[in-house]
């Protein structure tokens, strides 16, 4: 999306910042590598998933997240939060949050990790393995989401999964599935390569808003390497990565929430009634100040949770709360964005019809609001 289409000039002919799409304390380094994964999505992508996760690929956004130990820049989760919002604006159904979070999870596995790992990484590192996460990512306090179970398997160590879980982004085929369970012994985290015997992935009926699909396990039997925890390791693995999840997760959730508001900015401008632009009217005009006053707010929270996030700071309740909010402001921004556009806003292949459409599924991969606001009220 061009600047063009979403600014306008002043009386002396300049031309000023998007306010929904740029913060001032920016420094100039952070800026111009916001710029650089902008342009990559939006010049490189070529309109399609698997070119867009080229071009994060090329700008090192896998390297971001990886610690140093692991052959990473570990620039902070201000920077991940950042690319996961520009890749929210481009609008790519990219396993993005799902990726962060398995290369976060396996990252941190230290003694133990299985001796496949390094070589995954690397994969992941160059693009050519992405992971997905089927089903809802663990809320901020590591609970794992229900719909898929485990039990142990006798006979070869590792464990029997049963059940479905999605929807997920599959603009990109994944090569692994990262598969939190819950079974006898509490939580269980598994990478599944695929294609696996007793494992289907089932594409979802698209609505606009990007290629999707769920995975079914039918009693799935997975060895005991492909394991990476069990119990209360991981419960403390994803207590730990829950929280980035939330961060991770409302960045892509604010990036959908500027991309249907840049699409109502420009509608507003083109679409004339009673001899002038639609802009200049008060009722439209006033509306859309509110919402992009709401995307403010979000992204305001969001770059002080991260920050918060790199200092250790951040609560669950606080990531919750979080979460809460933006699936919220997701939802409500992209609903009036349809109602601003009017019979257009409801065309499937419309920008504004797929961000609504994809809101729907994505605010809800952390939970539900209702149950996040309460666990934001009962923790600290």
């Amino acid at each position: 999306m061009t600047q063009s289409a979403t600014t306008e000039q002043d009386a002396g002919g300049r031309i000023p910042a998007e306010r929904w799409r740029e913060r001032e304390e920016e420094d100039s380094l952070f800026r111009q590598l916001r710029l650089t994964v902008r342009q990559g999505l939006e010049l490189d992508s070529g309109g399609t998933a698997e070119c867009a996760w080229v071009a994060l690929t090329q700008v090192g956004a896998w390297e971001f997240a990886l610690p140093i130990d692991r052959d990473g820049l570990d620039l902070g989760q201000a920077v991940i939060a950042m690319v996961c919002e520009e890749a929210g604006n481009a609008m790519q159904p990219l396993p993005l949050t799902d990726t962060l979070l398995a290369l976060d999870l396996l990252a941190g596995l230290g003694p133990l990790a299985p001796e496949a790992i390094e070589g995954l990484l690397d994969r992941v590192r160059a693009g050519e393995h992405p992971v997905a996460l089927p089903g809802r990512l663990p809320d901020p306090c590591g609970a794992v989401p229900p719909g898929i179970t485990w039990k142990p398997d006798g006979d070869s160590g590792g464990v029997v999964l049963t059940g479905t879980g999605g929807p997920f982004a599959a603009g990109v085929a994944p090569g692994s599935l990262l598969v939190l369970a819950d079974g006898p012994d509490g939580p269980c985290v598994v990478l599944v390569e695929l294609p696996s015997a007793g494992v289907e992935l089932r594409p979802l009926r698209d609505h606009g808003g990007g290629a999707v699909s769920s995975a079914v396990f039918d009693e799935a039997r997975i060895p005991a390497e492909a394991v990476l925890l069990r119990g209360i390791a991981a419960e403390q693995a994803l207590a730990r990565v829950g929280l980035r999840a939330a961060v991770h997760q409302a960045s892509l959730l604010a990036g959908i929430t500027a991309a249907a508001l840049t699409a109502v900015v420009a509608r507003i401008r083109s679409r004339r009634q009673f001899g002038q632009a639609l802009v200049k009217h008060q009722g439209p005009r006033l509306r859309v100040a509110g919402l992009l006053a709401r995307l403010d707010a979000v992204r305001w929270a969001v770059g002080d949770a991260a920050k918060d996030l790199d200092e250790d700071r951040l609560t669950p309740g606080e990531a919750a709360g979080l979460i809460a909010l933006t699936a919220e402001t997701a939802l409500d921004v992209t609903r009036d964005a349809v109602h601003l556009h009017g019979a257009s806003g409801l065309v499937r292949d419309g920008l504004v019809a797929g961000c609504y459409r994809r809101a729907a599924w994505e605010a809800l991969r952390c939970g539900r609001p209702a149950r996040l606001w309460d666990t934001a009220a009962h923790m600290p």
